[in-house]
């Protein structure tokens, strides 16, 4: 009897089997699915839909005009059923359209500068513009994390979305920034074809002369927040959490961005060319007996303090932040640091060996930086989110380092094949970014079963299940 089986025992057996085949055909259709991602990996799939922003923002402004301008807006003239990322993607055009109207006006960015360029006269009104598309962006990025708590639609996707539109306008903002100071992004010399470095900022400028010349200014100007930025996020990647300290870019630092395009709209470019602020301030101490600062008289441009000023926000972000998590995280925070430190040294020797390069091509070189920056960035948080390890290796930057290397060690390289070489770089850089980037907003989108720009119609089920 106890070799027999009875018919219950039978069915019992067969259907204990029948469960086991659909379970692991289940599993293997669920795996397959994963796989069929071409940038999500199959632990990305899995962490991805229970990842939780952690992060605050410590800014008096914020907590205190912004943020209450911003819920007064997305209570009371936000639709419920505007996604957030629509609202994001919003801002971004307000940006992308000043800096498209600026770059019409000056292609070069120093066109508002009067003394470099007399055919043509600046219309004041591009900077009033760009102000107000700043503080218009600044409330919508604002408004789109509560529009995403107000409606119930909160995403990784939605951080990662608005995370990439604040790295890709970074950009815009600069090169506005120098466009509206009337910033020559080179030696004043070679523009006018003068032999004599007489008529040379760089002569005229402690700061222009301390870090070699008007075009480093204007690169300081572009990698400062860009670093800043990085370095954010890179701290993020470590300790899960994105504190934002009482003075931060996305608060004060748009502001004074979005100022600084009015008084250029007030005034005119040119108030940042003179050195008001400085020479009041050497008078006044001088008339109280403090006379260590008279030989800066005349020296100090205004816009000098601007850059100045970038550069110690950025100081003060490095040595709040980096010493911090290497001591914490030791060797591989080292290494994740690594491309965007490459990146940054990359960039800084083509300025410096080539000295004409942002006179030439201005535009690719930002849109370059631009896009190298936004690559890496995109990138950290995206790993972040999903727990998995940043690749130091970014193939993306190998012509760029290629290209600074052979500069550094001498070889001569003619000026039109190296602007011929930023511009294939360049487009195939975007062309290959925006696919990545579609790319990942549509695996994600397929892995949380949502919409991008639509949180009322349901998505239907994947052809991957």
């Amino acid at each position: 009897m106890g070799g027999l089986t009875t018919p219950a025992t039978s069915s019992a057996s067969s259907s204990s089997i029948m469960d086991a085949n659909n379970n692991t055909a289940s599993q293997n259709n669920n795996d397959n699915k994963r796989a069929e991602y071409y940038y999500l990996t199959p632990n990305a799939v899995k962490r991805l839909p229970n990842y939780q922003y952690n992060g605050a923002d410590l800014s008096l402004l914020y907590k205190h005009v912004l943020s209450p301008l911003a819920g007064w807006c997305v209570d009371h003239l936000t639709p419920a059923w505007l996604a957030p990322n629509a609202i994001t993607s919003i801002g971004l055009c307000w940006m992308i359209s000043s800096y498209c109207v600026i770059w019409y006006f000056c292609p070069g960015m120093y066109e508002a500068n009067t003394e470099m360029n007399s055919e043509y006269t600046v219309p004041s009104a591009i900077f009033l513009l760009n102000g107000c598309a700043m503080l218009i962006y600044q409330t919508l990025d604002n408004m789109d994390g509560k529009q995403a708590r107000k409606t119930g639609s909160s995403s990784p996707l939605g951080l990662l979305f608005d995370h990439g539109c604040d790295a890709l306008n970074s950009i815009f903002g600069s090169a506005n920034w120098i466009a509206a100071m009337g910033l020559l992004p080179g030696s004043v010399n070679i523009l006018l074809g003068e032999a004599s470095g007489s008529a040379n900022v760089k002569n005229k400028s402690y700061l222009s002369e301390l870090l070699g010349g008007d075009a480093m200014l204007a690169t300081f100007i572009i990698l400062s927040p860009m670093t800043a930025f990085f370095v954010s996020t890179w701290e993020q990647y470590f300790t899960g959490k994105l504190i934002l300290p009482v003075f931060n870019g996305a608060s004060e630092g748009l502001v004074m961005g979005a100022s600084l395009s009015f008084i250029s709209y007030i005034y005119g470019p040119m108030i940042w060319q003179q050195t008001t602020w400085t020479d009041g301030a050497i008078a006044f101490l001088g008339d109280n007996g403090i006379m260590a600062f008279s030989a800066m008289e005349g020296r100090v441009r205004n816009l000098d303090i601007v850059v100045l000023s970038s550069i110690i926000a950025l100081i003060q972000e490095l040595l709040g932040k980096v010493p911090f998590v290497i001591r914490s995280y030791g060797n591989e925070a080292m290494r994740t640091l690594i491309p965007h430190i490459v990146f940054v040294i990359s960039t800084i020797v083509i300025i410096t060996t080539d000295s004409t390069i942002f006179l030439r091509i201005p535009r690719t070189m930002c849109h370059l930086i631009s896009g190298l920056f936004v690559e890496q960035t995109t990138q950290i948080m995206l790993d972040h989110m999903v727990e998995e390890k940043f690749s130091a290796f970014r193939w993306v930057m190998l012509p760029q380092v290629a290209l600074a290397a052979a500069m550094a060690a001498g070889v001569a390289v003619p000026n039109d094949s190296v602007d011929v070489f930023f511009m294939a770089y360049t487009t195939g850089l975007w062309v290959y970014l925006a696919l990545k980037l579609k790319t990942h907003v549509n695996e994600i989108c397929d892995v949380l079963g949502i919409w991008c720009f639509d949180i009322v119609s349901p998505r239907p089920k994947s052809k991957r299940d």
